[in-house]
C-alpha cells in the first residue's frame, strides 16, 4: 500500500509548513541554549582562525564577564535561567502545537491549550528576559567585585513587538476556543 495514499495529511502545505517551522524552532532553541552557556563560560572573544566570535550577556559590555567573581557568574546564570526555562517550554508547546495541527487536532481542547501556554510562556520569557538585566546588576552591586553597576531597565520595540505577537497568539487561542465551543453547540442542534 502506498505510504502517500494511506497518510494524505502529509502531502498539504500545512503539513509541510507546520514541519519547516518545527525544524526552525528546534534550531532556533538549541542556539539560545548554546549562546546563553558560552556566553556565561567561555572567555570571549572565541577566536577560529580568521574568525572572532564575541558572545555576551544582554546588557554585559564585553569581555566584563571574564572580570566578574565566581559568585557573580553564577548568579547571573540564576537570573537568567528563569527566562530561558520559560522559553524552553513555550517554543516546546508551540511545537507540539504544530505537531497537532500536522496531525489534523487543529481544534481540539489540547491543541489550544497548548497554543495559550506557548504564547503565556513566551510572554513570561520576555518579561523574565527583561528583567534580568537590573536584578543582574542590583544582585551585582550586592556581591561587589569593587565596581559598580549602574540599574537600568532597556525594553525594545523587538521586545514590544514580541509581546504583541504573544498576545495576538493568545487571542487566537481564544477565538479558536470559542469557534470550538459554537460548533458542539451547532451540533447538539442538528
Amino acid at each position: 500500500m502506498n505510504k502517500a495514499v494511506s497518510h494524505p495529511v502529509k502531502l498539504t502545505p500545512l503539513f509541510r509548513l507546520c514541519n519547516i517551522i518545527r525544524w526552525l524552532l528546534s534550531a532556533f532553541l538549541l542556539v539560545q541554549i548554546i549562546f546563553f552557556f558560552l556566553a556565561w563560560t567561555i572567555p570571549m572573544p572565541l577566536e577560529l582562525g580568521s574568525l572572532h566570535i564575541q558572545l555576551d550577556p544582554a546588557g554585559l559590555a564585553p569581555k566584563l564577564v571574564q572580570e566578574l567573581s565566581v559568585a557573580q557568574k553564577v548568579t547571573g546564570v540564576g537570573l537568567g535561567l528563569p527566562g530561558l526555562v520559560a522559553l524552553t517550554c513555550g517554543l516546546i508547546w508551540l511545537g507540539q502545537t504544530l505537531r497537532h495541527f500536522q496531525n489534523g487536532r487543529i481544534f481540539a481542547v489540547d491543541t489550544i491549550a497548548r497554543l495559550r501556554a506557548s504564547a503565556g510562556a513566551i510572554f513570561l520569557a520576555i518579561l523574565l528576559f527583561a528583567l534580568e538585566k537590573p536584578m543582574r546588576e542590583v544582585a551585582f552591586n550586592l556581591l561587589g567585585n569593587g565596581k559598580t553597576y549602574p540599574v537600568s531597565i532597556d525594553l525594545s520595540s523587538s521586545e514590544l513587538l514580541l509581546i504583541l505577537v504573544c498576545s495576538l497568539f493568545y487571542l487566537v487561542a481564544g477565538v479558536m476556543h470559542e469557534g470550538r465551543r459554537l460548533s458542539e453547540e451547532n451540533e447538539g442542534f442538528i
